[in-house]
């Protein structure tokens, strides 16, 4: 079995955000929420993947998604990469190790969100992450973010029985990935996705990150001293910096028709 000392390290090859609240965690709670930011590394770097067609990337994570709802191993992970393998990074290329770091009591919780969120990014893969609107970025960030903290909140419970209200669970997570939008807007264009809805620029984009950090901000609020709020402070506080250092102009947002919207899971 994978130590958790290595698991921390492929954690740091990817994220200086995320190390220190991973590592911060105390034992549990540190295995299982190792478990979860690698296992959605691992469905990240598939979808971001620059060369992998999208066909390509539906069918590697509806293989991952697959596998999470079995008995995850070795071997039902290594066949969703089947042919990829040349390609893929270790992090995608490891999740039955991540995984089987989640304490046996709480895995299938883990299982069941990654499975889910693998299923619906293969979905959003076939439409090559086309955006079209305002509430296809709410899916899309529901998918990928909200998604993942209603996992930690399920988490925190489980852990110590600190509680969390998870509608303000789903901002926090749409703030981080609204945020990661903004920054990374060149760099998702130049391998040819595009997560802004029609008409929108950096104002537009920069209002719904600030519309989300209201929940964002009740969310942390309202989590008790203790490891949960920990985990939660600083990627906060380290993308509202973000917000701030920029200049985006906090303008009302567009009011856009719905035209030519796909449905994409």
């Amino acid at each position: 079995m994978t130590c958790l000392t290595e698991a921390h390290r492929v954690v740091r090859a990817y994220s200086t955000t995320w190390y220190e609240p991973v590592t911060s965690m105390p034992p549990g709670l540190g295995e299982a929420v190792t478990a979860a930011y690698l296992c959605m590394r691992g469905i990240d770097e598939v979808e971001d993947h620059p060369r992998l067609s999208g066909e390509a990337k539906a069918r590697v994570l509806r293989g991952m998604s697959g596998a999470w709802q079995i008995r995850p191993g070795e071997a039902a992970f290594a066949a969703a990469v089947a042919g990829c393998e040349q390609s893929l990074p270790e992090v995608s290329l490891r999740l039955a190790e991540w995984t089987a770091l989640a304490p046996v009591e709480i895995a299938p919780r883990v299982c069941e969100t990654f499975a889910t969120m693998a299923e619906r990014m293969a979905a959003w893969a076939e439409t090559s992450f086309v955006i079209r609107s305002e509430p296809d970025l709410d899916r899309y960030t529901y998918a990928v973010a909200g998604t993942l903290v209603l996992l930690l909140s399920d988490l925190w419970q489980w852990h110590d029985g600190t509680t969390a209200h998870r509608g303000h669970g789903v901002g926090y997570g749409r703030f981080l990935q609204a945020v990661n939008i903004l920054i990374d807007r060149a760099e998702d264009i130049d391998r040819g996705v595009d997560f802004w809805p029609d008409g929108w620029g950096e104002a537009e984009m920069a209002a719904y990150a600030r519309q989300e950090l209201v929940s964002a901000e009740a969310y942390l609020a309202g989590l008790a001293p203790g490891p949960a709020r920990t985990f939660c402070a600083a990627p906060l506080a380290r993308a509202k910096e973000a917000v701030r250092a920029r200049p985006w102009v906090a303008t009302a947002r567009k009011t856009r028709s719905r035209r030519g919207r796909k449905e994409s899971g």
